[in-house]
């Protein structure tokens, strides 16, 4: 249904806004009353009342000075301003937009007039004749439904003939395969006649190139690969029978002229033990050969498919209206452009998919992604992220930094890169809370290439001063941003002897950062990351005379995919501790916390007072357990590991150490002349 428009909106043209603030109404309550009739007022209404607050819209409409505006808009002008914002193709980190302000946006001295400000942006339709002058697009399942495939054509080609860093990383040529993909059937052959089927990809006669899938499974996943239907999935694999992810995965890798696509579920034996973990190992060469990976990021359910998108509808939000173009805004030369378009502007979040533990690995490791985000289609290569509304983010800096960057970088740097990923892939869900390894593998053995040491339930032993100092967000910076740590959860899909659905499992070790589920952390400051390496400062070694944290057999390889117990043997200073009711109220340096004294030097009765008369406290630590409402344990124990930190202990009945917790040295004196003892830490 065509857009209902005011006189003002229907005779507006991006030209005549471009650069300059034009006189869009009196007031802002000029502005409501006509919302109520056109739709153009009322898109700009809308997102006036989602940018701006309640405080200052209120202001505005009493012809007020907001309490938050700058003096120098003090001016009595309270008139509605539009102006435009126009950049060339490909050369900005924002859409073209237009601006609404109450007082002129940009005066004589800056911008300094305005009272209340927000923005829309501005898109044109594909092989229109503004389509060649404004970048932005817009695709949903109402607009422009298959432009993501032009989208995609067009990105890819450019990112292949023009990105230097992308072709190195991903060289043009035939590149190594994984074990079996799907073939999605000749091009050249009618619809009709095309046969989609499982190959394997040594009966190929060269390497091809190929898609690669990243998505939520969901409940949705249908027809899977097993033995028993391998033979049947090799002559045909009925597209009827699966999920309406892997079947618009199939379309698209035809729409981009490839011929071959992986999926897991259908490359992959399902309940195949060897194949399965054979198989997850190879997943840095599965997304790093492939020509392109296609993330259905906008999807949590691969029943549900990826391409539509309803975000307007989902959101309820005011459908896009039109404007007049007018010339070139920047020369101002040529015809009249047609209708550009109005829309509020879209987000980048990727959505879903960047909640799950397996996507992060297979997001990390793709060169070349084509991501159907929550509200638009995207473009990430090494060289930059292109946006469907014309946004361009060439800031690669996080790329470059990462594990899978070209250059991983030196050991201090890959150690560095290794915390800061886990902080991102901690966060993330697993439906199989044993995958906490297999899904990181990958990576793991990047890592393990610069490291060159053992890898101990997701801890390098180079660095197991660090390593086992992991920390809560939670409980250490802001409990209302973050959840705390959770015990990891047995599946209810996947039945494993001995576990309960939903009960806890026993993943990893207590020591290690895989012993929990939630978001934790490392201090990567690196301009304090010698007080991890200074003998000095670090209060607890290996016993093994060989420097060997553990002299357990066959440990050490970073693609071992399940290591639920591990032993570490150490030397260092315990002292046996006691909670006090003390809790310490969280200050800019130190989370809230649980005050703790030594049980040797804590008194049995009331602390004898000081001379001023106040009493004397005797903590030696500030406490923070990892499961905070749990009991606390029978025993507690403090592990100095490094000077001004250490780990909280419980000692089980057979003399063994586990982690219960960290702590913050509140009083080092009381480490000071206690011997170091063996400590057996499982």
């Amino acid at each position: 249904m065509a857009s209902v428009l005011c006189h003002k909106c229907s005779t507006l043209r991006f030209y005549d806004l471009f650069n300059d603030d034009v006189v869009f109404h009196p007031d802002l309550n000029a502005l409501v009353q006509s919302a109520k009739k056109c739709d153009g007022c009322n898109l700009w209404w809308t997102q006036v009342q989602r940018d701006c607050s309640k405080e200052d819209i209120a202001a505005c409409l009493a012809k007020k000075l907001p309490a938050n505006a700058p003096k120098s808009s003090n001016n009595g002008d309270f008139n509605i301003y539009l102006r435009g914002e126009w950049h060339p193709a490909g050369t900005a980190s924002v859409p073209d937009q237009i601006w609404l302000s109450c007082g002129v946006l940009v005066s004589a001295v800056g911008h300094d007039a305005t009272k209340l400000q927000t923005h829309l942006a501005v898109f044109a339709d594909p092989a229109t004749p503004a389509g060649a002058l404004f970048a932005g697009r817009y695709t949903t399942s109402a607009r422009n439904p298959e432009y993501y495939a032009t989208f995609a054509k067009g990105t890819l080609k450019a990112c292949r003939k023009t990105h230097g860093v992308c072709n190195q990383a991903s060289p043009p040529g035939p590149r190594q395969m994984p074990t079996r993909v799907i073939d999605v059937g000749d091009q050249a052959l009618p619809a009709a006649k095309r046969i989609t089927r499982i190959v394997l990809t040594k009966d190929l006669k060269q390497p091809q190139p190929y898609t690669a899938l990243s998505y939520c499974w969901g409940k949705g996943t249908q027809a899977m690969l097993y033995d028993k239907n391998l033979a049947d999935f090799t002559k045909i694999l009925p597209e009827s029978e699966l999920s309406k992810t892997h079947t618009e995965a199939i379309d698209l890798t035809r729409l981009l002229g490839i011929r071959y696509l992986w999926i897991d579920a259908l490359c992959i034996i399902q309940k195949n033990k060897e194949d399965w973990e054979s198989e997850s190992k190879r997943m840095a060469s599965v997304y790093g050969n492939a020509e392109l990976t296609i993330i259905a990021g906008r999807s949590a359910d691969s029943g549900l498919g990826f391409v539509a998108n309803d975000y307007l509808t989902t959101k309820k939000l005011p459908k896009p209206v039109p404007m007049k173009a007018g010339p070139n805004p920047h020369t101002g030369d040529g015809p009249d452009l047609g209708s550009v378009y109005l829309t509020i502007q879209r987000g980048k979040s990727v959505g879903p998919v960047d909640t799950r533990g397996w996507c992060f690995q297979e997001a990390l490791l793709s060169n070349r992604s084509l991501i159907f985000g929550e509200d638009q289609v995207a473009y990430q290569c090494r060289s930059h992220t292109r946006y469907e509304d014309g946004c361009v983010d060439v800031d690669t800096s996080k790329r470059e930094q990462s594990l899978t960057s070209l250059n991983p970088g030196t050991k201090p740097e890959v150690l560095r890169r290794w915390y800061q990923m886990l902080n991102s892939f901690t966060p993330r869900a697993l439906t199989e809370p044993h995958d906490i390894f297999p899904c990181i593998v990958s990576v793991a053995m990047i890592a393990h290439g610069v490291l060159k040491t053992r890898y101990l339930a997701g801890i390098w032993e180079c660095d197991m001063p660090r390593g086992l100092l992991w920390k809560s967000r939670w409980s250490y910076t802001s409990r209302k941003h973050f959840l705390p740590i959770e015990k990891p959860l047995a599946s209810p899909w996947t039945k494993r002897d001995g576990e309960t659905p939903g009960k806890p499992v026993i993943r990893a070790p207590s020591w290690s950062w895989a012993h929990v589920t939630g978001e934790v952390f490392w201090d990567t400051n690196p301009r304090i990351e010698s007080k991890w390496i200074d003998v000095k400062n670090v209060h607890i070694q290996p016993r093994d005379q060989k420097g060997l944290w553990t002299t357990a057999k066959g440990v050490g390889n970073p693609d071992v995919l399940y290591m639920p117990a591990l032993e570490l043997q150490m030397l260092g200073k315990v002292v046996q501790v006691r909670c006090t009711n003390v809790l310490k109220k969280r200050t800019p340096l130190t989370p809230e916390g649980i005050m703790m004294e030594s049980i040797k030097s804590a008194p049995s009765a009331e602390p004898a007072p000081a001379p001023s008369g106040t009493p004397k406290p005797n903590y030696i630590a500030l406490g923070y357990f990892d499961f905070p409402s749990d009991p606390r344990p029978a025993n507690i124990w403090c592990l100095l590991v490094v000077a001004h930190e250490g780990l909280l202990l419980t000692r089980d009945g057979k003399g063994k150490f586990h982690r219960v917790g960290w702590f913050a040295v509140q009083d080092g004196k009381q480490f000071d002349g206690v011997k170091d003892m063996a400590v057996d830490l499982v």
